[in-house]
């Protein structure tokens, strides 16, 4: 990018990860991507020749380096987690809830949620649990998560596996869940989140999602979030070795 023409650090540290998308790809790579394919899939409206180009950028820049297996965060890159989680904080602290119809991605909620599914809490064996959103676009509207104690996997066409249990919902409200903005229990109450499986796997399945990573951070201004929670703290707020951002290694169909 063109340089500030200033030797602030600030101007140089932007001059370097200060590009649109840069920040993003960042989050991806923290949150456990490493292959381009995986990076993709969490910025599907990036395309692949401007993401060529941002990782070229960022591994000139010495954020990043590309060795067998993928990208994989240098020294420096690491330094930039705390950087990414306090804008992820800031963001749902001051700009909450301002989405257009556009932000509603089924590709990024569910591809969210495939690496905050608690897989400790899951039963033995192999689980299927098909997603339907009526109201997304077009071919956008059921996404399959393959889920065992050992991985969870995200497919975007079917399986050919059998359901387990189907979530049936809008997508504006699942990603309103998702985002913390509104509870998950009340919405399956009264119908508007609909399980169908056996009774144990949907008492079960609200344990299953730990919601989106800043779900916790209190809105600055209530009114801005509705029901958003009152915690105030981030998930994020931790050491980087137990930080949720720090995602599970992505398996995708």
């Amino acid at each position: 990018m063109t340089g500030y023409g200033q030797f602030c650090s600030i101007a140089k540290a932007l001059e370097v990860v200060g590009e649109r998308w840069t920040l993003l790809i960042l989050r991806e790579l923290i949150c456990g991507a490493a292959r381009f394919s995986e990076i993709q899939r969490g910025l599907p409206r990036l395309s692949p020749s401007l993401l060529a180009k941002r990782l070229a950028a960022l591994e000139a820049g010495g954020v990043i380096r590309h060795e067998a297996g993928g990208y994989r965060l240098t020294e420096a890159g690491a330094e930039l987690r705390p950087v990414v989680e306090a804008l992820g904080i800031w963001g749902q602290r001051w700009v909450r809830g301002q989405l257009t119809p556009e932000d509603f991605d089924p590709d990024l909620l569910m591809w969210d949620m495939r690496r905050r599914i608690a897989l400790d809490r899951l039963p033995a064996g192999r689980l299927c649990v098909a997603f339907g959103f009526p109201d997304a676009p077009p071919g956008k509207r059921a996404y399959w998560l393959l889920l065992s104690p050992e991985a969870a996997d995200l497919c975007i066409s079917d399986p050919g596996v059998e359901p387990d249990l189907w979530v049936t919902t809008s997508l504006q409200l699942m990603v309103r869940i998702w985002n913390g903005d509104l509870p998950l229990a009340p919405r399956i109450a009264d119908g508007s989140v609909e399980l169908s499986g056996p009774r144990t796997l949907c008492a079960a399945f609200p344990g299953w999602l730990q919601l989106g990573a800043f779900a916790g951070v209190a809105a600055a201004r209530p009114a801005q979030a509705g029901a958003a929670s009152a915690n105030g703290r981030s998930r994020l707020g931790r050491k980087a070795a137990s930080s949720p951002i720090a995602g599970r290694k992505a398996q995708t169909r």
